[in-house]
Order: structure tokens, then C-alpha cells, then sequence
């Protein structure tokens, strides 16, 4: 595969799995709000403990994204070929 259409290729892919995960989030977040906050027999520490997952795994992952592209921008082996 050439380096020209391997590149479209990884951006493209890179884009369906941002975009996928922000469908993903979006849907998940409102079956979280209005199924597990709208059940009172659900216990407290769910309606505490899964919140704060689903922000702690967002902080991360977005952390990680943001800290990979600042690297990718400044990337001194950009030119080197196989």
C-alpha cells in the first residue's frame, strides 16, 4: 500500500472511531440519566460509582488523544520511510 493512501486510510479510520465513540457516549449517557437516575431501587453507590467511571474513562481517554496529537505535530521520525 502506498504511503499516500495508507495515511487517508488511518485518518479516515481514526475519524469512524472518534465519531463512533462520541455516538456511543451520547446514546449511553442518556440511558444513563433517564434508566439508572429514574429507578429508585437502584443502590446510591451505582448512582454514584458509575458516573464518576464513565467521567474518570473520558478524562483519560480525551488526556490521551490530546497529549498523542501534541506528540504527533512535533514527531522528528515523520520523514523516515521503511
Amino acid at each position: 500500500m502506498s504511503k499516500e493512501i495508507g495515511g487517508y486510510v488511518g485518518v479516515n479510520g481514526q475519524i469512524l472511531v472518534i465519531l463512533s465513540l462520541i455516538l456511543l457516549y451520547g446514546v449511553g449517557g442518556y440511558w444513563l440519566i433517564f434508566e439508572v437516575f429514574g429507578d429508585p431501587e437502584v443502590a446510591w453507590f451505582v448512582k454514584v460509582g458509575l458516573p464518576a467511571l464513565v467521567i474518570g474513562v473520558t478524562l483519560l481517554f480525551g488526556t490521551a488523544l490530546m497529549q498523542r496529537l501534541k506528540a504527533a505535530k512535533t514527531d522528528k521520525y515523520i520523514d523516515v520511510e521503511d
